[in-house]
């Protein structure tokens, strides 16, 4: 269903914005289409343990966590969860009739921006480090506490995630 709903919404006629051009870059959770002005972030069905995309509210529920979360640290880029309605063949954004998937809703940026382009390009600098560093350190400082006595700081709350991973990659490691 995925590789067919993403070719149907390369169709610049179901977005309210006009559509400069189509770019879709694929990660292992998810799609994004780049549109010109906005990017949609879809959800992949995946289950990794860690991550269990497989249900339909679950992407919701996580599309728009991701939405609230990031928020915090930009500026207007993560802009709302929008339902994709419709068919496969024929979706709609934010049509009538129920969700047949969600996207996160985002301003796009130039591709160039991304950090990794920059350092290829030689043009990310020890200022572009330490402006994020300072970013990230400030979140972190002024972040809410969680009280000592809460179940979050538990070390079996910690490692239990991290045993997992362990559980779930160990049948996929091939013997040296």
């Amino acid at each position: 269903m995925t590789q067919a709903l993403i070719a149907a919404l390369q169709n610049p006629d179901i977005y309210p914005h006009p559509v400069e051009n189509f770019q879709v870059i694929e990660t292992h959770i998810s799609w994004v289409i780049l549109t010109g002005p906005y990017a949609y972030k879809i959800k992949k069905a995946v289950d990794f343990g860690f991550l269990d995309f497989t249900d339909i509210k679950a992407r919701q529920h996580f599309c728009s966590e991701e939405v609230r979360l990031n928020q915090r640290l930009t500026d207007d880029l993560y802009l709302e969860v929008v339902a994709i309605t419709g068919s496969v063949e024929a979706p709609q954004l934010q049509g009538d009739g129920p969700a047949i998937e969600y996207a996160v809703k985002m301003r796009q940026f130039p591709q160039t921006q991304l950090l990794g382009d920059m350092q290829k390009r030689g043009e990310l600098s020890e200022t572009h480090i330490d402006a994020l560093a300072k970013q990230i350190a400030r979140f972190h400082d002024e972040a809410p506490r969680v009280p000592a006595e809460h179940s979050l700081g538990d070390p079996h709350a910690i490692m239990a995630p991290i045993r997992q991973n362990f559980e779930q990659i160990r049948p996929l490691l091939s013997e040296p």
